[in-house]
């Protein structure tokens, strides 16, 4: 079944209006709507009073018009009488001030008071909705971590941290040996001596933060079990969680593996670039390695930037298009209805404050008619990008550039360059199988598994790793003479680095190609040097070498210059005059990201594709 529809809050309306906003989205081409996420004080206004009326009677009229639902369960924001009779469940910042109610997402993972009411409201849904038809899918809680939420600094955290760190290292001998707590004074001769690394006079213990940045992800994943256990105790559907767009601070890997299918939130974060949504896509597919829903897609303003740009209603089209081209099974749009109260009034919905539908719904409706006629078969496999989540929390803690972000300066960056070459893209973890990869690049992994880099050594196509990989152990420590298999294998010794406020030139073939961040100065043990810095202080150092196939770049490439070290290594460029291509193991799909129409000349000759459009141009 292929998914398509919206998020609808039935409670935010008269009753009398569900049947016309249900005839509405009957005609927009709906199979499905979301409910249900925000609901706890709808359904338990009082402590123990639970009343599930308005909901049945939602679906009611939903299912009257042959319409399917995912449940959300209500935990993402806990109710005002929760919080006055129990304080102990709200969150704490890095400075110890509490997280208020007022807004959401407010609680403490770690707190037993929020997850025993927790597991009593969620039980509630489960047992009540457990076996009735007209669900299909369950979404468990909202966006795990949104607005800083993973980590709490709250007692009930450092208790559980304590815990958790006892059965990790069992001794404080190993514990400080482990974190460096001899620098600075900090050694421990109790368990209890351990606090969550709060905000401090200066720098925190980068190797304890580590950990409770790992110790956060995994309390994340604790709540998220504990719950989907107990939904899947009174129903069969399938469970999912809205991931979130760029976002690095729980472990999606791990928690994927607690979803029968991954989900995730479509926005545009900052300054819009189709490919860096075609990029979170890739990763969501990634994690399981098979199809995908955007539970939230954005369907052109939102209210959560400073400035929250207008987009052309046709877009909306073009990004369900591009959903389902790389490998979606659903699109839901957030929202059916724009608010005009509420903290989100200014988020844009399918249809009006007014009540009538707009341009946005009509792109939105052609878009979901199209995707469900077309047959879309899977994905080729062509080039592997390695991800460790590990590798953003070590990013975040401190490093030779601060002002580098893994995901968005070193992974995004070569993602654009491979698309732009006209390749496809899947991202690798300490576990995937490589054999379907031509060339796999490591970008920036200060931190590299050993048995991911054992793994590697086995591949048989190319590979192109780039700087400051391999730096660090899993302590977050750097390591004495950065020994590593994998620079053996790279023919290179890196003796020394240092963080760059500008970019750099490199000159490749007497080109000058910009690199930036960071530059490793190595010395080659039996690399051979294709290009070098042509700056000072870095003048002559080998900014690029090889090694039987095996690439090193000795700085973070900006798009053209991994595009052409790229080439380099033998990726010849696709041209497709612009259009976006995702290869099927028997066709190929081109998307009009743009608002203009595209011409590409394709071997059954000259196609033209609309603005925001698609098509498929080849099936052998």
């Amino acid at each position: 079944m292929r998914i398509t529809g919206a998020a609808y809050y039935p409670e935010h309306w008269p009753e009398s209006r569900w049947s016309r906003d249900v005839e509405l989205m009957k005609e927009m081409n709906f199979n499905t709507v979301r409910i249900g996420e925000f609901s706890w004080s709808v359904v338990e206004k009082e402590q123990g009073k639970i009343d599930f009326s308005l909901f049945d009677r939602a679906l009611d009229v939903i299912s009257s018009a042959g319409l399917k639902v995912i449940l959300g369960t209500p935990t993402a924001s806990p109710p005002i009488w929760l919080v006055k009779k129990s304080p102990d469940i709200l969150q704490r910042d890095e400075h110890g001030h509490l997280r208020l109610h007022g807004s959401r997402k407010h609680y403490c993972f770690n707190s037993e008071l929020y997850r025993h009411h927790s597991r009593i409201i969620t039980e509630a849904f489960a047992r009540h909705y457990g076996n009735d038809d007209r669900i299909i899918a369950w979404q468990i809680d909202n966006e795990y971590g949104c607005h800083g939420t993973t980590v709490c600094f709250c007692e009930n955290c450092a208790r559980e941290f304590r815990n958790w760190l006892r059965r990790k290292y069992s001794t404080l001998d190993r514990l400080n040996s482990s974190l460096g707590t001899v620098f600075w004074s900090q050694t421990y001769t109790e368990w209890d001596q351990i606090d969550p690394p709060m905000k401090t006079v200066a720098s925190v213990n980068p190797h304890l933060l580590l950990e409770y940045m790992r110790f956060s992800s995994d309390s994340v994943l604790s709540y998220h079990i504990e719950q989907a256990t107990l939904v899947r105790r009174f129903s069969a559907k399938p469970i999912t969680h809205n991931m979130m767009v760029n976002f690095t601070e729980i472990d999606y890997r791990k928690l994927s593996e607690h979803v029968d299918f991954v989900s995730w939130d479509n926005y545009s974060p900052g300054d819009y670039d189709h490919l860096l949504q075609g990029m979170n896509h890739d990763l969501m597919r990634s994690l399981k390695d098979t199809g995908f829903v955007v539970m939230e897609q954005q369907p052109g303003i939102v209210n959560w930037q400073r400035v929250n740009r207008y987009y052309e209603p046709e877009q909306l089209g073009y990004w369900i298009k591009q959903a389902f081209a790389y490998g979606a099974f659903g699109s839901m749009i957030f929202r059916f209805r724009q608010l005009p109260y509420g903290a989100e009034q200014y988020h844009g919905g399918l249809v009006g404050y007014s009540g009538k539908i707009t341009p946005r719904a009509t792109s939105a409706s052609r878009a979901f008619e199209a995707v469900s006629s077309k047959s879309l078969e899977k994905r080729r496999k062509e080039i592997g990008i390695y991800i460790d989540y590990e590798n953003f929390w070590i990013n975040r803690i401190d490093g030779i550039n601060n002002d580098f972000r893994l995901f968005e300066d070193g992974i995004f960056p070569i993602y654009k360059a491979v698309r732009e070459l006209g390749y496809n893209v899947d991202f690798v973890f300490s576990d995937s199988d490589l054999d379907p990869f031509s060339v796999l690049i490591i970008p920036t992994a200060f931190f590299l598994d050993e048995g991911f880099a054992r793994k590697l050594l086995d591949f048989n196509g190319k590979v192109l790793v780039t700087a400051h990989t391999g730096v660090k152990d899993e302590n977050n420590t750097i390591c004495g003479d950065i020994p590593s298999i994998i620079h053996d294998r790279l023919g290179i010794t890196v003796e020394d680095f240092g963080g760059i406020k500008k970019a750099i030139s490199v000159d490749l073939n007497g080109t000058l190609l910009k690199g930036s961040f960071i530059v490793d100065l190595v010395e080659l043990n039996g690399a051979r040097q294709l290009a070098a810095f042509s700056e000072q202080p870095f003048e002559s150092y080998t900014a690029l070498s090889e090694k039987e196939g095996w690439y090193f770049l000795a700085t973070v490439p900006q798009t053209q210059l991994a595009s052409m070290v790229l080439q380099l290594m033998g990726l010849q460029e696709r041209d497709f005059q612009g259009a976006e291509p995702v290869h099927l193991q028997n066709g190929l799909v081109l998307l009009n990201p743009f608002r203009h129409r595209l011409k590409v000349n394709t071997e059954d000759g000259e196609l033209i594709i609309p603005p925001y459009d698609w098509t498929i141009v080849r099936k052998d």
